[in-house]
């Protein structure tokens, strides 16, 4: 049991350990993080994104969304970009059982899988600029 536990942990720490953070993102594009004002530059190091940031800045600041898609509007069609969190299902088992030739055995299990995602920030960018126009966030 302590080596499956083990096993999730350490799984856990490489599947989120090992995510893209704002920092490496920034490091990996220094020279357009360069050409930001300071403002656009705080922000982005916070993770932050304001209406009017391109495309470029949401990824520095956010990474890659989960989800790309169009939505027709009124005012014609705009991009959506939706970041998502994993809600993970843990379970836990006990079991015990005894047979007919005096054995007996106790059992535990437990599990851990993502059961569904949750949308916690969509950003709709106008069509035309190519420009932030909306902020949705949801917590």
């Amino acid at each position: 049991m302590k080596a499956r536990i083990f096993t999730i942990i350490i799984a856990a720490f490489f599947v989120f350990g090992c995510s893209s953070t704002p920092k490496n993102r920034i490091s990996e594009n220094e020279a357009l993080f360069n050409t930001y004002t300071p403002a656009e530059k705080r922000l982005i190091r916070m993770g932050e994104i304001a209406v009017g940031f391109d495309q470029d800045q949401v990824r520095m600041a956010l990474g890659d969304p989960s989800r790309e898609a169009t939505s027709d509007t009124a005012s014609g069609k705009q991009i959506v970009w939706e970041y998502t969190e994993i809600k993970p299902k843990l379970g836990f088992s006990l079991g015990a059982a005894t047979g007919t030739w005096k054995a007996s055995g106790v059992g535990v299990g437990v599990t851990a899988r993502p059961d569904k995602s949750k949308v916690i920030k969509r950003v709709i960018f106008d069509r035309v600029t190519g420009e932030v126009s909306k902020i949705d966030s949801y917590n």
